[in-house]
């Protein structure tokens, strides 16, 4: 079930993200550090507010929403949802005002302030959509969200900044044209409530019980990714921070694409098991889930390590290649150890409604963070804001696996790492003897040969697992093959009798 639920989630999960790794990439292409560093932070602080003011409804929605549905009581859900969406958009919207005029860009124009306001509402709903669309299993309007915003939003800016200026607004409203775009066209189809302001105490409350720790670990979380940025700016200055934003945010993007192929799919099955069959089946769930997060993020960070110069010399701008090369692996190992953690340990937390446990994770990747970023700025400079992230994601981690063994009997999938280690070591090998790629073309083809090559790799380590897989999955297809002819009524022949009843 795992692997089937992943593959339909495949294309959002694909083309969503590799716009936004695109995008980041274009943009060193056709604005400068200062534009760049505004529409940076302008999104690192609209990601703030979404977890402040609404990720936490959203991660309820994901856990609890289900029930609603058993119960039939989705209709108080949809009332509720209504009213927190509404007073969330508009909370979001004075404060990234605020943060604009005060902190990021306090010569903004009114063109500017727009866009930013108008990509913070829709990119809200863009998300919260999603999630929602994840719950009820809705594959096609979570691909909508997942690809319309970051793919057509892409290009509408790209054609504003052509059209009429290098300014950072015009990327933003790109985004928020498609943005809106894409949550207007579902609307027809996804469940909800005509009433704008009916919200049920009773589920407030209990949402704001299971939710308030996600607030303050997610703001913990927040500042363990992007603090950086913002000390980079103070300190160094927008310029600096749009340097640093390009090898930092491939590295983080690079590795959440990675887990988000598989992860989106992941924990509503592990909600599902944890409801229906308890604790036990849940964990199994879940370390399940981890192995597979494991086999796709473990290549992905070795491939980026390794291909790193060519990608970066064929892809990204001159001015930026030295500082990206400099960033890139520290990112993407930062950010390959949070998606380990926050989308296989923490996951024990939230299916124990042990959200409170999340605050003490994050805060110690903050709290490093915070306190490191500085001194290594000092020493090493903007790779020293990099390798802060390292050792802040590494100490959260082993608090988090520690907790999660200890308190919840978490199942480690220790037997895959040794396949998987195998499979990516044969595959950096082979690859580390290439010469350095002189076109695209040679480029996506040293990552076609390194994917072959695990992929190859891992079935031969998991043949005996694939065929299993392979005859239980002929064997259910025939029983309810089976079972669906014996429930079909007997044809009739034209007389009006049935054909067996003689």
């Amino acid at each position: 079930m795992l692997i089937r639920h992943t593959l339909l989630y495949l294309p959002a999960q694909i083309v969503g993200p590799l716009f936004q790794l695109i995008s980041v990439i274009v943009w060193t292409h056709v604005v400068d550090e200062h534009t760049l560093g505004v529409i940076t932070l302008v999104t690192a602080t609209h990601e703030l507010l979404q977890i402040a003011f609404l990720a936490w409804w959203s991660q309820y929605a994901l856990r609890f929403l289900g029930r609603y549905h058993d119960t039939g009581e989705v209709q108080r859900f949809h009332q509720t949802e209504n009213s927190l969406l509404l007073a969330s958009v508009l909370v979001q919207s004075l404060i990234v005002v605020a943060v604009l005029l005060l902190v990021i860009a306090p010569d903004g124009n009114a063109g500017l302030l727009v866009a930013t306001v108008g990509y913070v509402i829709t990119r809200t709903l863009n998300l919260y959509v999603g999630d929602r669309a994840r719950v009820d299993h809705q594959v096609w309007v979570y691909t909508i969200q997942q690809i319309v915003g970051p793919a057509v939003g892409f290009v509408i800016g790209l054609l504003l900044i052509k059209l009429l200026g290098h300014s950072a607004e015009w990327p933003l409203a790109g985004y928020a044209l498609a943005q809106l775009a894409a949550v207007v066209v579902v609307l027809p189809v996804i469940g909800h409530s005509r009433s704008i302001w009916a919200p049920d105490r009773a589920i407030v409350n209990h949402a704001l019980k299971y939710g308030i720790p996600l607030i303050i670990g997610g703001a913990f979380g927040w500042v363990g990714l992007n603090a950086s940025r913002f000390i980079v700016n103070d300190v160094l200055g927008v310029g600096a921070t749009g340097l640093f934003a390009v090898g930092y945010g491939l590295g983080q993007r690079a590795a959440t694409f990675a887990a988000m192929l598989v992860t989106a799919a992941a924990f509503p099955l592990a909600v599902k098991s944890m409801e229906r069959d308890g604790s036990v089946v849940a964990m199994r769930q879940l370390a399940d889930n981890g192995a597979l997060l494991l086999a796709i993020l473990v290549p992905s960070v070795a491939g980026i390590f390794i291909l790193r110069m060519g990608f970066v010399h064929l892809l990204i701008a001159t001015p930026f290649q030295q500082m990206t090369l400099a960033v890139l692996p520290l990112s993407t190992l930062a950010g390959g150890i949070r998606s380990v953690r926050a989308h296989f340990v923490d996951q024990a937390f939230l299916l124990h409604n042990r959200t409170g446990l999340m605050i003490v994770v994050t805060a110690i990747d903050a709290g490093v963070t915070v306190v490191l970023t500085p001194a290594f700025i000092a020493h090493w400079g903007l790779v020293g804001a990099a390798g802060a992230t390292v050792v802040a994601a590494f100490a959260a981690a082993v608090v988090s696996f520690a907790i999660g063994l200890v308190r919840f009997d978490l199942k480690l999938p220790i037997n895959h790492l040794a396949p998987i280690t195998l499979a990516t070591t044969v595959m950096m090998v082979v690859l580390s003897g290439f010469q350095e790629p002189r076109s695209l073309v040679e480029l996506a083809g040293q990552i076609a040969a390194g994917a072959t090559i695990y992929i190859v790799c891992i079935g031969l380590l998991y043949v005996t697992s694939l065929m299993k897989l392979f005859r239980s999955s002929r064997l259910e297809f025939e029983e309810s093959a089976i079972i669906g002819t014996e429930k079909l009524p007997p044809s009739r022949n034209a007389h009006g009798s049935s054909q067996f009843s003689e």
